[in-house]
């Protein structure tokens, strides 16, 4: 008897091996997202400074003396003396050229004797000189910062004042204010969502990254766990907890630990000194045990955060959309594509990052270009060559993030399980998978 066969068996679902394979995939990867977040938690809990232990710096960021508040009560133009002068004039002889008529020195009407009221009513004086007496403007009813300096005179102690500042506080916390107002009217919830991660941000930048560097921890270690712990918090906090999130972190990290490593060998083969300002000086003053080229290096991988921060995300966010237009389209034609998106995206951002670092050192090189000194001598100068190394290592973690972000994002953002499944939804958590609802 001719056995039967039933030709309406059904066949096991195609796609159940994928499936399974992509549960563990998906598994894995939470957990060394996991493992990442314990191990930075980890990381800034064990290097965390003690208070007692952070340099005070007594001495080189004080003004010099007491600072109080005060309110313009008049303001007035005065020629301007250099200290000491008077008596130098009253000790020429009276017949001598430069004692009888002396020319009044360069920019003598810059000078302003400003009259102004202590908050206990005490009425004091002081004068602003050169380039301040132009730039503050006061007027009466003005409030301003002054230095209370005790000096000692024939066994008496006066109190001479000086300007400081003027505050701008409330003129900043408005800025602010309306910067957010902005940021949230147009980017709505993820807009909220970005300022909470800066605000986040900057509070492990001021209690975490410069304490633990003046308290003697390894710049460049503080830097990279920093750094690492400001993209986690930044990318999931205005992102998500998605595949595409991840793909930015990783490619994000990479460009942290290339930064990080470059900027250690150049500084050193360069042989810089990490001190090429004043305020550098300051800082070796302040806290003579720094390593000066170890923090060079870690400025370079805090500078470059926030564009870096950019090219990954919109890279990552490249590749979904390419695959939520293309479902079927093959891993290495998604790849080549979103390279080429990408070319042209760190074609801007090298732009970005050159001009921002021109902009913020234009002073300086305003001031060096009028030095007579040979163009090549002034671009190897250290003060000039930390700029160029900081720019160009920037660009280069910048270049080599772009591809590591697209590889992972290509591997992440699997085609939709349309046949043998639930659609696929990039926007979920990726412990849950890209499963719609």
């Amino acid at each position: 008897m001719t056995p039967t066969h039933d030709h309406h068996a059904t066949p096991p679902p195609r796609g159940s091996g994928t499936s399974t394979r992509r549960r563990v995939f998906r598994a894995t990867l939470a957990a060394f997202v996991g493992l990442l977040v314990l191990g930075t938690a980890l990381s800034i809990a064990l290097m965390w400074p003690s208070a007692d232990r952070v340099a005070p710096g007594a001495g080189v960021s004080d003004p010099g003396g007491e600072i109080v508040s005060a309110r313009v009560t008049d303001v007035a133009l005065a020629p301007c003396t250099t200290p000491g002068a008077a008596a130098a004039s009253a000790a020429s002889a009276p017949d001598s050229p430069t004692g009888a008529h002396t020319a009044p020195p360069p920019g003598a009407d810059d000078c302003v004797e400003v009259r102004a009221e202590l908050p206990i009513g005490k009425p004091v004086e002081f004068t602003i000189r050169g380039p301040a007496a132009r730039g503050v403007a006061l007027a009466p009813g003005d409030a301003v910062r002054l230095i209370a300096h005790e000096v000692v005179l024939d066994g008496t102690a006066e109190v001479n004042y000086s300007f400081y500042d003027v505050p701008r506080g409330g003129k900043l916390l408005t800025i602010a204010i309306v910067f957010a107002l902005i940021v949230i009217t147009v980017g709505r919830w993820r807009g909220a969502m970005a300022l909470l991660g800066v605000g986040a941000a900057t509070t492990l930048l001021v209690l975490f990254i410069l304490p633990a560097i003046l308290a003697g921890k390894p710049p460049v270690l503080v830097a990279v766990v920093g750094a690492t712990g400001i993209m986690v918090i930044v990318l999931y906090l205005a992102h998500g907890l998605t595949h595409r999130t991840t793909a930015a972190l990783f490619g994000s990290l990479f460009g942290i630990l290339f930064t990080a490593v470059a900027g250690f060998g150049v500084t050193r083969w360069l042989r810089f000194t990490g001190v090429s300002s004043t305020d550098d000086a300051s800082l070796v003053i302040a806290v003579p045990t720094l390593q000066m080229n170890d923090v060079l290096t870690a400025t370079i991988v805090i500078a470059g955060l926030g564009i870096l921060n950019d090219i990954t995300v919109a890279q990552a966010s490249s590749v979904w959309e390419m695959r939520s237009l293309n479902p079927g389209l093959p891993q290495r034609q998604l790849y080549l594509s979103a390279m080429r998106v990408g070319r042209d995206h760190i074609a801007s951002s090298i732009y970005t990052l050159v001009f921002a670092y021109a902009g913020a050192m234009l002073v300086m090189l305003l001031l060096l270009t009028t030095y007579p000194r040979d163009l090549i001598e002034l671009v190897t100068s250290e003060q000039i060559g930390q700029e160029i190394v900081r720019t160009l290592i920037g660009a280069a973690g910048l270049v080599l993030a772009m591809p590591v972000t697209t590889a992972c994002a290509v591997l992440f953002a699997a085609p939709p399980e349309t046949d043998h499944g639930p659609a696929r939804n990039p926007s979920a958590p990726f412990w849950r998978g890209n499963t719609a609802g």
